[in-house]
């Protein structure tokens, strides 16, 4: 077996003292030094105890079945509630009375509310259960352990997402609050079970830094796109006020004007009986949103690439043959 020598102490420290040297060099020269993330676990360890080994499978580094079950459940649960509203009838789609048909129109919701709500009740269940797990095992983590630990993961993005996420049903389940007319809305705070489903793809966390690496250029976008939008919200004031097409009333005041604009800006065009002079100045809109709106569309793009490739490690590279 070859012998690999080991470095004696004085050469441990000086290579320790010159990385050092290196890393205060590039401090000086403005590089931000950020300090490696711990390796991520593979699988629990057998000595871990119960709480620490369902913080693994709640919240840890690593896959789980139940993290998959929880993902499928979270869009099996948005697929139900957009679903649900699907108006059926005597044709497709179903056109009553208050679109000018004749069809009897009755959503899915109210037609199967058995299945709806044992979905509902069950899903329920089980994201009360996975929140219940996160409050126990979170002090396993050293950001939540010690005092208090619990009550500051509670208060965290993802804990009150969890919350809200089940909460509606079990207020509906409160005596006298099906009587009171005002409280669908709160089914629409279920659609946040989507955001739970963050945690598992890490969608957030890559905007974010993208967002934050571009933020400079990504704000002056947004301030050359609002100049835009009142230079050529006024402007067409002034060429559509007195015009007899269907742009007039669309173009009373300035701020009337801005809605439709803004619409033009992003490459749409809800208006074409124009002036001849706001002929003219739609034009000139709309090749200016292509350069408005390719800028930022280019930075966010090359921003999701270099994300891609620190997340991966890997170069992503196109071949020019």
């Amino acid at each position: 077996m070859e012998n690999i020598p080991l470095l004696s102490v004085s050469e441990t420290t000086r290579s320790v003292i010159e990385i050092e040297s290196a890393i205060a060099l590039l401090k000086q020269c403005g590089y931000e030094i950020k300090a490696p993330p711990p390796p991520k676990r593979e699988h629990s360890n057998e000595d871990d105890s119960l709480r620490a080994r369902m913080w693994d499978y709640v919240e840890g580094d690593f896959d789980s079945m139940f993290e998959y079950f929880i993902l499928v459940l979270i869009f099996a649960n948005v697929v139900s509630f957009m679903a649900g509203t699907v108006m059926v009838g005597e044709h497709v789609p179903c056109t009553g009375p208050d679109l000018g048909g004749t069809d009897h129109c009755i959503s899915l919701l109210d037609m199967y509310p058995k299945s709806f709500y044992i979905f509902e009740l069950f899903s329920s269940v089980v994201f009360t259960v996975e929140y219940g797990l996160r409050i126990w095992s979170c002090v396993e983590d050293r950001r939540y352990s010690g005092q208090f630990g619990r009550l500051r993961y509670a208060f965290t993005f993802y804990a009150v997402t969890d919350l809200i996420s089940f909460l509606p049903t079990w207020i509906e389940l409160l005596p006298g609050v099906h009587d009171i007319a005002s409280t669908g809305f709160v089914r629409i705070f279920r659609l946040v079970r989507l955001l739970k489903a963050e945690k598992y793809v890490d969608a957030f966390s890559v905007l974010g830094s993208v967002l934050a690496e571009n933020a400079t250029l990504l704000v002056a976008s947004a301030w050359y796109a609002f100049l835009m939008l009142v230079v050529f919200a006024t402007i067409l004031y002034y060429t559509e006020k007195d015009w007899s097409g269907e742009t007039k009333k669309y173009y009373n005041s300035i701020p009337q004007g801005l809605f439709p604009t803004i619409l033009m800006l992003t490459g749409e065009f809800p208006l074409s009986d124009f002036s001849p002079a706001g002929q003219f100045f739609a034009s000139v809109l709309a090749l200016t949103a292509v350069a408005i709106f390719g800028i930022p569309t280019a930075v966010l793009g090359s921003g999701f690439v270099r994300a891609l490739q620190e997340n991966s490690g890997q170069d992503f590279t196109v071949d020019a043959d």
